[in-house]
């Protein structure tokens, strides 16, 4: 069966050359997990076509690994097939990347792209850190392929957004976030804030209602749209004190969260309110996504905290 975009790419083990050895080095995909990979096949060694194309990933393999990603070249030929040659040709010199020996063809085949004759169309694949194939094409024999094309799909898969033709990495996205939450997490990359405002749940109190009760688990996060709330803490005597008012761009929630302890206090609406709310979890893994947002949360809460009587 062929590999599908989304789908998980076999864990073949398959020898390799890479230049300076001396004998066959073999790899599984499992070996790469945590980087991104982008695997070429061209259709035989001693070729007049494949030279252009191998000699153009060379020489824009540091582009690539600045991306993060390992450039992986492969053919049916045998690992002695392609030292004679990589090791011969003198375009191919500069080759530093491992080159697939395929010849029991069970990769070319799961890719889809194994000819009769025994050789490879001109497929690229682009796999992530999770070894799931995110882009394919497949080229004739007799059409070269243009080198900085997976370049600019891997910048835009890696930059998590919603890329329109054409787009290069500085460009405009068709990305679109929650401008209250990107004011809340002003530190947060465009991806972060993107995948967090699918998980945003709009919810409204009226005037007199109690938002967050002293004493209840702390199970969410608010970030307030409209309207202002008061934060008020219960004494032993049943008392109350009024801590804070907090309005629109204003936030709260997030010290029983990360102090892993009961709300301290009640949020009252002193007007109808709209808010936005983040579950524990989700507000627990924004912070995970950036060190300096963390700080800025914990500072907060210390901040906060030094509020509320002893």
């Amino acid at each position: 069966m062929t590999i599908g975009i989304g789908e998980q790419v076999p864990d073949l083990t398959v020898d390799y050359w890479v230049r300076g050895a001396h004998g066959p080095k073999q790899m599984s995909f499992s070996d790469y997990r945590g980087k991104w990979l982008v695997l070429f096949f061209y259709p035989r060694d001693f070729t007049f076509i494949c030279p252009t194309e191998i000699a153009a990933y060379s020489a824009m393999q540091n582009q690539f690994e600045s991306e993060g990603a390992v450039i992986i070249g492969a053919s049916t030929d045998s690992f002695f097939s392609h030292k004679a040659w990589f090791e011969s040709e003198e375009r191919l010199r500069g080759v530093r990347y491992p080159v697939l020996a395929d010849t029991s063809q069970q990769l070319t085949r799961a890719f889809g792209i194994l000819l009769d004759d025994g050789s490879a169309l001109r497929g690229t694949y682009i796999i992530d850190p999770e070894g799931r194939l995110r882009h394919m094409s497949v080229n004739d024999l007799d059409v070269g392929r243009n080198v900085g094309e997976p370049l600019r799909i891997l910048q835009a898969l890696r930059c998590g957004q919603l890329c329109p033709a054409d787009w290069r990495p500085g460009a405009e996205t068709l990305t679109t976030y929650n401008e209250w939450l990107a004011r809340a997490f002003p530190r947060l990359e465009k991806g972060a804030l993107v995948d967090a405002t699918k998980r945003l749940q709009t919810v409204e109190f009226e005037e007199g209602q109690i938002i967050i009760r002293q004493g209840d688990e702390a199970d969410r996060f608010y970030i307030i749209v409209d309207g202002e709330v008061a934060v008020i803490r219960k004494t032993d005597d049943s008392a109350e004190m009024e801590l804070a008012t907090l309005s629109a761009g204003d936030v709260f929630g997030e010290m029983g969260i990360l102090t892993e302890t009961r709300r301290s206090a009640d949020v009252r609406a002193r007007s109808k309110v709209e808010l936005l709310a983040l579950d524990w979890a989700d507000f627990k893994g924004l912070l995970d996504t950036s060190d300096t947002t963390a700080t800025s949360f914990i500072q907060m809460v210390d901040q906060r905290r030094a509020m509320i009587p002893g």
